[in-house]
């Protein structure tokens, strides 16, 4: 439109809140991330678009700013239009937004409870599905939170507030994914535990199963077939150990990778007609939230046994006796410890239960060779 600006998916009353630092460094206009350890090269007309957005300018009056009699006014539209809209998607910019200034939009509130920790998230109603369904399983009634999470829709995209404080800014169909991250991230910081183990955790006869391998050894992939055949769900990536040597994991809907959807398509019939999420690497995955509150545990048990998986399509499947000292690597390694390093006591509780638990390989390439093996082991 002739005269006048639009900044993607925003008015010309738009304002931001930049998120880089601009720096002068022999004649170059060097934009410094610290949230990404990035720097950015600009040139004048760039630089002086930013330092307007400094000062709080909206987006017509940082096209005034610009203007001059060789760069008339269309032209600085233009320009201000296109940097708004890369800064934006590089994260250096976002708009100057709050829970408050859209309230009136309607929201649908969800309560979720992970590992005793309670969550409230306010949704946009017109956003509401189907990232709501992902956590489904986890509801609560509603009551005090530890923390909320509120989704702004702004410019076509949803912006995520914890407690007032503005996150991040994704795609409607990234966040799931980055609610699920920031939901593990709370567990982990507030939560009281000795250790969180990088393991899948199911349930079997009153105590724990743990899954755990390299990546790509297909841990979520395994814990679905195996919730198919009958096993309690606890988690498919984390699982707290508390001081007790009892475990409880995390059980949000496991995230299934796009290569794994035919392998299970046998097991989940409707897998197909789920919805299409992307994680921030840009990956599709769909998530699987169990259908059966009973197939669900979100207390602590024992840990019955702990088995090391490795895919290998070549080799002869079977499930081997190991010696728990190789458990006790491989669990080390992926382990996560409250203040970031593992601390003797927790050190000592891990070995505890390690010393008591049944320790196995698993060698397998198809899923129900692999699910016969771990059930003959746990009956």
């Amino acid at each position: 439109m002739q005269g006048h600006l639009r900044a993607p998916g925003d008015g010309a009353s738009a304002r931001f809140v930049t998120q880089a630092r601009l720096v002068r460094i022999r004649g170059q206009n060097v934009l410094f991330s610290a949230s990404q350890h990035a720097i950015f090269a600009l040139n004048d007309t760039a630089a002086d678009i930013w330092r307007l957005l400094e000062e709080g300018k909206p987006a017509e009056a940082v096209a005034r700013g610009i203007a001059r009699d060789s760069f008339g006014a269309r032209d600085a539209q233009g320009q201000v239009r296109a940097a708004l809209g890369d800064w934006q998607r590089l994260g250096l910019i976002r708009p100057d937004i709050s829970p408050r200034d859209v309230a009136a939009q309607g929201h649908v509130s969800q309560t979720l409870r992970v590992a005793g920790r309670s969550t409230r998230i306010l949704y946009p109603k017109a956003h509401a599905l189907p990232t709501m369904a992902t956590f489904r399983h986890l509801e609560v009634g509603e009551g005090d939170a530890d923390v909320v999470f509120q989704l702004v829709a702004h410019g076509g995209r949803l912006h995520l507030f914890r407690n007032g404080e503005w996150i991040v800014a994704s795609a409607p169909n990234e966040m799931a994914t980055i609610l699920k991250g920031e939901m593990l991230n709370d567990v982990l910081r507030a939560a009281t535990y000795e250790l969180a183990l990088h393991a899948a955790a199911l349930l079997k006869n009153e105590r724990l199963v743990l899954l755990c391998g390299e990546p790509g050894a297909g841990k979520t992939t395994l814990t679905l077939a195996l919730v198919h055949a009958g096993f309690g769900f606890a988690s498919d990536d984390v699982a707290l150990l508390h001081a007790d040597g009892r475990c409880v994991g995390l059980p949000f809907a496991p995230a299934v990778k796009s290569g794994a959807w035919p392998l299970l398509a046998d097991y989940f019939p409707d897998l197909d007609a789920a919805p299409t999420f992307r994680r921030p690497d840009n990956r599709r995955v769909r998530y699987l939230a169990p259908n059966a509150s009973t197939s669900v545990t979100t207390e602590s048990w024992p840990v019955g046994s702990v088995i090391l998986l490795h895919r290998d399509r070549a080799a002869q499947p079977g499930l081997y006796a190991i010696d728990p000292v190789d458990v006790l690597r491989g669990l080390v390694g992926g382990a996560f410890a409250p203040g970031g390093e593992l601390g003797d006591t927790g050190f000592d509780v891990l070995a505890r239960v390690i010393g008591a638990v049944k320790a196995y390989r698993l060698t397998y390439s198809g899923l129900d060779e692999a699910v016969g093996l771990i059930e003959r082991a746990c009956a």
